[in-house]
């Protein structure tokens, strides 16, 4: 009556083993090994900073709702915080589309190499 290997999937008891060879995240010594997001630095903290400001919203935005059903005081203080909020948060979204297009602008990919470009080229060969 108990459980066979066969009933844990096709990984069998080994899919909970902490020191598993195919653990993308760990290298061979079991330090962590960094993928990388593809984003660049500034775009990436100006992601973070936008999902920081869009979370604290949200909770600002339920707090005066559940204020209001309430009829508590806090009510009216809470919608005006909620509304400057909101603002500061489409800013913060915007800052990341904002960085992301300078950053694209001043590190892109030139179609047409210049000299320095090829010189930059000619040098990482030799």
């Amino acid at each position: 009556m108990g459980l066979s290997r066969a009933d844990w999937g096709p990984g069998g008891f080994d899919q909970f083993r902490s020191d598993r060879v195919e653990d993308p995240v760990y290298g061979d010594g079991g330090d962590y090994v960094d993928a990388g997001s593809g984003l660049p630095g500034p775009v990436r903290a100006a992601a973070v900073r936008a999902v920081i400001l869009v979370a604290v919203t949200l909770v600002l935005v339920m707090v005066a709702v559940l204020c209001s059903l309430a009829q508590v005081w806090l009510a009216l203080p809470m919608v005006l915080v909620a509304v400057a909020g909101t603002v500061v948060t489409t800013w913060g979204v915007l800052d990341v589309w904002v960085t992301r297009q300078m950053w694209v602008q001043r590190h892109g990919v030139v179609s047409t190499p210049s000299s320095v470009a090829r010189e930059r080229v000619l040098r990482r060969g030799r």
